[in-house]
Parts: structure tokens; sequence; C-alpha cells
């Protein structure tokens, strides 16, 4: 949703017609659909998640100008035109995620056969090679998923150890499994994964942190790319680049003593999709002491206290709302739990240096 957004954001002021279409897991009618709508251009999301050449057939296009959205050798064509989701940036986000962690071990958990997994593998081992860390690597297969060695491979893994995923589905995948082999999360094995698919990483147990890339950007980008298909037949360079921005911190990478399970449950409240509402007090009476034992507990595990923690979970989701959507400031104030606009402002303008309007307006 997030890159169509960026390809209207391009679109608005201009005559285009954006007409959307979802993979559903079948061969689109791609020469049909061509015939009906005779567009002037197409963008085509191809990063993987299932899609093959067959589904997105090259030649059913005929001279119609195509973008790619992601650059899977076994999607797209040759010397296509395509915005890629920026690897380097990616692997080297992950590795500084892990090394401030305080692990010993670190892995890369991919999947065969896709480019934007070897590309991630690549960025990642060379970051912690730069650190002086040896990395451990597993791949899971593209057709089914060979969950007997995948668990044998985190079974035997040295521990603690913290495990980069290609994506979010191969993340939730070794999740899954730790949780079959009885390998405790993220206190033995953390985990990072990509794509802050929301879908995905608060339904895992616990839920998943995500490296989030700037899918607007890149939806701009790919726009950006067909208008100029569009208008002129001059060389197009075959890949541009869209970076992060930024990441979401969950329970599968926030690591305490396991006798404090209690600050841990506070966090995944905290940052969970119904924290924003929630006081101090409301996370405090979920520990079996008095109010000012808890506080000084959360305190010595967070480095924060708990009212501190509760503004940063706001402030991250009003971030995510002035990137992504239009809203008035006032809409996001109250959506992130502020009773008042000046509140928001002020708590926003401490904790960034700027004021939501201004840090909208650099987004932009």
């Amino acid at each position: 949703m997030e890159m169509i957004r960026g390809v209207r954001e391009f679109a608005h002021g201009t005559d285009w017609n954006i007409q959307a279409f979802e993979f559903d897991g079948t061969p689109f009618p791609v020469r049909d659909l061509v015939r009906f709508w005779s567009p002037v251009g197409c963008i085509v999301e191809a990063s993987g998640n299932g899609m093959t050449k067959d589904t997105v057939p090259w030649h059913s296009f005929g001279k119609t100008p195509v973008v790619y959205i992601g650059g899977d050798s076994h999607v797209v064509p040759p010397n296509a035109t395509c915005v890629v989701h920026d690897a380097i940036a990616t692997g080297e986000a992950a590795a500084r995620e892990l090394l401030t962690m305080e692990l010993e071990h670190f892995a890369f958990l991919g999947m065969k056969g896709r480019t934007w997994s070897l590309r991630r593998d690549k960025a990642f081992a060379e970051a912690m090679r730069l650190n002086g860390k040896q990395i451990d690597k597993f791949y899971l297969p593209t057709c089914g998923k060979d969950i007997h060695a995948l668990k044998r491979w985190l079974i035997t893994l040295p521990k603690p150890c913290g495990i980069f995923a290609a994506s979010d589905a191969t993340a939730e995948t070794a999740i899954a499994v730790c949780r079959i082999a009885n390998i405790p999360i993220p206190d033995d094995i953390a985990i990072i994964g990509v794509d802050d698919n929301e879908e995905i990483c608060e339904n895992t147990v616990p839920t998943l942190s995500s490296i989030h890339p700037d899918f607007r950007q890149g939806g701009r980008f790919a726009a950006r790319l067909l208008a100029r298909k569009i208008r002129t037949s001059a060389s197009i360079q075959k890949e541009t680049i869209f970076t992060v921005s930024g990441i979401t911190r969950r329970g599968s990478t926030r690591r305490f003593k396991r006798s404090d399970t209690c600050v841990a449950n506070a966090l995944e409240r905290i940052w969970g999709a119904n924290g924003l509402y929630l006081s101090p007090k409301d996370i405090l009476c979920g520990f079996p002491c008095s109010r000012r034992s808890a506080e000084i507990r959360f305190r010595q595990a967070t480095g924060n206290s708990v009212l501190t923690e509760l503004v940063k979970a706001r402030i991250h989701r009003a971030k995510q709302l002035l990137n992504e959507t239009q809203l008035p400031v006032a809409t996001i104030a109250e959506q992130c739990g502020y009773r008042s606009v000046a509140h928001f402002r002020d708590a926003f303008t401490r904790l960034t240096d700027v004021t939501p309007k201004a840090w909208r307006q650099s987004r932009r």
C-alpha cells in the first residue's frame, strides 16, 4: 500500500488514472488487462512473494513501457528498468542493531534463489566482517519449508545469537520453529526481519522487530522512471535504489534477564497495538510489587522510565502517521494518545528537536 501511495503522490496533479491490481497467487491476465485499459505505462511489484516470470509474463505488455519494483531475476526480464531496495543500507542497519545487543554470535536466514536475499546476505556479512564478526547461514527453499533442517540449524547455533532474516516471512518461520524447539526468544536467539509487515510482525510471539524500507519513496521513484519512459525513448538506468526509513523494535530483539519477564511483558504492552492509550499506572500494575519497586526494575532493565518509554512509542507511531498519511496533526495527536495538540507538539519537539509539521516537511 505504501508503494501505491508513493505512485499516487507523484501522479498528483497529472492526468494519470491509476488502476491497481493485487497478486492473488495465480497468473495475471496481463494481455487482457493491457487490451482492456490500453495503459500508457505499467508498474509491476516484483520482489518475490511467490511470483515468477509466469505470474506476470514479460511479453504480455507488448510495447507498453514497464518499470519493475524489485529486481528479482526470477520475475523481471533482462535489462528491465527496476527500482530496488538498498541491500547495503538494510544489511548495515541489521548489523548495527544486533551488534548493540551484547550478543556473541550472529547468523543470516535467507531464501534460496532470491536475488534480494542474496544481496542482503552479502551486505550483512560484509558489515559483520568489518566489525570482526563471522556469521552462520541457512537458506530456506523457495518451494516449501524444510522445517526439520531449520530446526536442527537453530538448535545447533551457538547462543546467544542474533539472526538477520532476509524478510519478515522468513523471520516468522524461524520464530515458529524456535517455539517448537523450545528456544527462548530473544534470550537465546534475537531475530530481526525486513519489510515491517504489521500483519506478520504484530502477530508473532514474541512480536517481530523489523527494518522498514521506504516503500513510498520506491513508489515515487518507479512513477518518475515510468514517466520518463513514456515521454522519451532514451535509455533509462537499469536500477534505482530506495532506502531504509527506520527500524521498528519489538519483542524479538528486547533482551532481558529471564527472571525479569515482567519488564518484557510491560514493553510488549507499551509497544503493542493498544499501548498508545495506556498510562504508566496501567503498565506497572502487572508487576507483583509496589509501583515504586516496579518503576525501579523497569528503569534498571531498560534505562528509561515507563513514561519515557510510552512517549517514545507514541512518537514512533506519530512519525509513521506523519510520513505515511495526509492526516492533520490534530488527528495524529489524538490517534497517538494525546488529549491536546499542544501536549503532542511539546512531546514531539522534546524528542526530535523539531515540530511535527517541520518533521513532516523534511521527510517530503
